[in-house]
């Protein structure tokens, strides 16, 4: 398994255990009325759950399970990967901090703004490797 693989994959399950943890606080506030400003941290589960984890674990595995080159790097720009990982989980971390201070909406578009980017640069990485099984095999 690549290194970015291996890397985009743990930071996907360390995003799993915080959105668990977000989460875990909700359903003990739904029980116990803790606080009413801890629905505030209801955005914050949906985002860590979907996009930290379901997002980045499936760009992890397909990194991995794509096929490879035959020729040249195997996996094209592995550079381009590094950055994807990297601009993703900062946007993530600047998205939140966003909806922790719910008045900084620059922060909100800059975070998603960063994410969005780093999904197209994947994709954009990722699309010389989509191909048929039957144009190998002719």
């Amino acid at each position: 398994m690549p290194a970015q693989s291996v890397w985009i994959i743990r930071l996907s399950l360390a995003w799993l255990s915080l959105a668990t943890l977000i989460g875990s606080i909700l359903l003990v506030h739904k029980a116990v009325d803790l606080q009413p400003a801890m629905w505030a941290l209801l955005p914050l589960h949906f985002e860590t759950a979907i996009w930290g984890w379901a997002v980045q674990l499936a760009m992890g595995t397909a990194y991995w399970i794509f096929p490879r080159h035959l020729v040249g790097t195997k996996r094209g720009p592995e550079k381009l990967v590094w950055w994807v990982l990297i601009l993703f989980n900062t946007g993530l971390i600047i998205l939140l901090a966003g909806y922790l201070h719910q008045s900084v909406l620059p922060l909100k578009l800059t975070g998603r703004g960063m994410m969005t980017f780093s999904v197209i640069i994947f994709g954009i990485s990722m699309w010389s490797r989509v191909k048929s099984y039957s144009s190998h095999t002719n």
